[in-house]
């Protein structure tokens, strides 16, 4: 099971995150993104909300209904894991590489994929487990940088997450990112607050074209 949503992650290379989307919100943030052909979905915890438990894992439980490959994000800490699992999420992403978090995902049966920047921490988190290693924070500009870091380290697979947007996307894959994870090129408060569905769902389009256009073109 977990390999096929490792070969399903791979295969699309591209994750959308969805940061401070109401509940009420995302059937139809869903539907926009699946409009646009994205399949894989983060929904992120928001550590200064006191519910974040319970609205994250519903976001969670409506995105696995409505058909899309859902993980959560921004997991700090155990019971996080425990209620993103207990919604159907499928991958556990944290901005950190935590050693409590990352074995606690694996006991649950769940992909791991911890934040980490420099060589040493990209080496630490795949000892400890990770399935990818997400590289965060990565500026619009810092393409060489994933290149640079793969150049010892091909064996570890690279999320790229920070600077990406249909315009830096393919850089980042040229660069050696196995996959890459955008958020507000995408879903940002402004078009979730207006409605803007149909925009939404255009700027999903146009994120996923730009990362099967690297593929056609540059392998």
């Amino acid at each position: 099971m977990m390999d096929a949503i490792l070969d399903t992650i791979f295969a699309e290379r591209v994750v959308v995150l969805a940061r401070g989307v109401p509940v009420s919100a995302m059937p139809k943030v869903v539907a926009a993104l699946k409009a646009g052909g994205v399949k894989v979905m983060e929904v992120t915890f928001a550590p200064a909300d006191p519910d974040t438990l319970s609205k994250t894992a519903e976001a969670i439980r409506i995105a696995n209904d409505l058909g899309l490959l859902c993980g959560a994000g921004t997991v700090l800490e155990p019971a996080m894991v425990d209620a993103a699992a207990e919604a159907g999420a499928r991958f556990i992403i944290s901005p950190d590489t935590y050693d409590v978090v990352i074995r606690h995902t694996k006991a649950r049966g769940l992909l791991s994929i911890p934040g980490a920047y420099t060589p040493s921490e990209v080496l630490a988190a795949h000892r400890l487990g990770a399935d990818i290693v997400k590289v965060f924070p990565v500026l619009p500009d810092e393409a060489d940088y994933i290149k640079v870091l793969c150049g010892p380290l091909p064996h570890i697979p690279l999320m790229a997450t920070g600077g990406v947007t249909a315009q830096t996307a393919a850089s980042f894959l040229r660069a050696g990112a196995r996959v890459v994870a955008a958020g507000a090129c995408v879903i940002n408060a402004g078009l979730v607050a207006a409605g803007a569905w149909d925009d939404m769902a255009r700027l999903a389009s146009e994120l996923v074209a730009a990362v099967k256009d690297k593929e056609r073109h540059h392998g």
